[in-house]
């Protein structure tokens, strides 16, 4: 699987990821009217931006996504700059962070490192706190954070009460389907975080205890507190409000929240499989135009099988290409096809490589979720490979009937050829008869000459004879 992802959209980078200057925005937050003329203004995202996607399409799986979220001047963004220190060891990058009331996170800021513990890498994403003036742009920054990270540390300015539960539910409802009943894969970890010195003596698991207790409330907070308990795994952070005199002991639990986070990596999925940074600028743009409008509201589910189709889709299409380029090599191509190869020899030569090439994607697309989304893979394949055999065929015809018709103009070249040498021979038979019938006349000839000229000679000398002794 990893083998097929890995071959999946090989481009060559404009440059190493490395050398991107971090944090890097995500998103594109820009305001606009709500109406032509209107001079209210909503804040909305466009779309992600070339600097995240430049970063994030060079990354392989497995990625281990994690988001800060939460109230704005919580606290979130200087958090994030400091565990990622204690996990890499160097200050180089870290997310901007001002004391004041005026928020500095806008949309989603990301960072990217390498996992120190072993494969993969780890990314950061700060997103913009509630209670800012962005608050339009807000519910889809909380659903984005809910698909992509699979922990998420919420913080509350002060004591976390049920107000900071807030944007845990807001996770919930975000990251949840409600058309089809299912959940998807989203945040499955959450850190409730809280900067109040107060409560510095007390137990984490104790002031967790409390927060979630579902005996001191009215109904409708019990049944948020026990849902909350039901969907996530959870943990409670405190870190303290006065970094003047605590800053030492703020470093000291951001540190213990960095190797917590680094024993519970969970890597980002979709449809069942590890998901690489490509999987995530599509999943962001797939969620980008659910609400392109400038709604809030989008489905998960769709989403996730829009990217399982786009998933299987390419699968399909990088298998395909590596199919033909091993048909080829053996000759097999329609475009090689001479006829000396018999068609039969031919389709079962190409029927082993694609015996093997469609084990491979049907290992991929079998591990796919939704199943029904991954069918595509097998239609593409199924589509390609038939009219590649129709290719095959037609190819072979077209071979065979020229080699009729080169047949067919030979068999009348051999037919003349044979008809001129008969003719020949005939001629050398009737040249040999009258040779011979011509040397028989001049010997036949010769020996009555002889036989004559001996008579007239023995005649000539018997008178003479006879002529001396009369």
């Amino acid at each position: 699987m990893n083998s097929l992802l890995s071959r999946v959209r090989q481009t060559a980078p404009a440059e190493p990821w490395q050398s991107i200057p971090q944090p890097v925005p995500l998103l594109n937050v820009v305001a606009q009217p709500i109406a032509p003329g209107s001079s209210t203004i909503r804040y909305v995202s466009t779309g992600i931006t070339q600097e995240a996607e430049a970063l994030l399409s060079q990354i392989p799986a497995p990625l281990y996504i994690c988001a800060f979220a939460g109230f704005g001047r919580s606290g979130k963004s200087y958090t994030a700059s400091l565990m990622r220190y204690h996990i890499t060891g160097n200050k180089d990058y870290k997310f901007v962070s001002a004391p004041g009331n005026v928020p500095i996170t806008h949309g989603i800021d990301m960072m990217v490192f390498e996992n120190p513990n072993g494969p993969g890498h780890v990314v950061f994403l700060d997103c913009e706190g509630g209670a800012n003036h962005n608050q339009t742009a807000l519910p889809f920054v909380i659903g984005l954070a809910a698909r992509l990270a699979a922990r998420i540390y919420v913080f509350e300015r002060g004591c976390f009460t049920t107000a900071g539960l807030d944007t845990v539910m807001q996770v919930i409802n975000m990251g949840h389907a409600t058309t089809t009943g299912k959940s998807t894969n989203i945040t499955q970890s959450v850190v409730l975080v809280e900067n109040m010195t107060i409560n510095q003596e007390i137990p984490n698991e104790d002031l967790l205890n409390d927060l979630l207790n579902e005996v001191d409330g009215d109904e409708t907070t019990n049944r948020v507190r026990s849902l909350i308990k039901q969907k996530f795994s959870l943990e409670f952070n405190k870190l303290p409000f006065d970094m003047g005199e605590n800053q030492i002991v703020h470093a000291e639990i951001c540190k213990e929240m960095s190797n917590i986070l680094l024993e519970n990596l969970i890597p980002f999925e979709v449809g069942g499989l590890d998901g690489d940074g490509n999987l995530v600028v599509q999943m962001v743009n797939e969620l980008i135009s659910q609400i392109r409008g400038g709604g809030n509201r989008f489905n998960m589910i769709t989403a996730t099988e829009a990217l399982v189709s786009n998933m299987a889709s390419e699968a399909a299409n990088t298998v395909w290409v590596e199919f033909v380029a091993k048909v080829r090599k053996a000759g097999n191509h329609p475009v090689q096809v001479n006829g000396r190869k018999h068609l039969r020899t031919i389709m079962r030569e190409v029927e082993g490589i694609a015996t093997a090439s469609q084990n491979e994607l049907e290992g991929f697309i079998a591990r796919l979720e939704p199943a029904e989304a991954a069918v595509i893979g097998r239609q593409i394949w199924e589509r390609n490979y038939h009219n590649f055999q129709a290719d095959l065929r037609a190819a072979y015809q077209r071979k065979a009937d020229e080699l009729a018709k080169y047949s067919q103009w030979t068999d009348r070249v051999n037919r003349w050829m044979r008809e001129i040498v008969i003719q020949i021979m005939t001629a050398i038979r009737q040249f040999i008869r009258f040779a011979r019938f011509s040397a028989t006349l001049i010997l036949m000839s010769n020996y009555y000459m002889w036989k004559n000229g001996i008579n007239l000679v023995t005649s000539m000398a018997s008178g003479a004879v006879q002529g001396v002794f009369a």
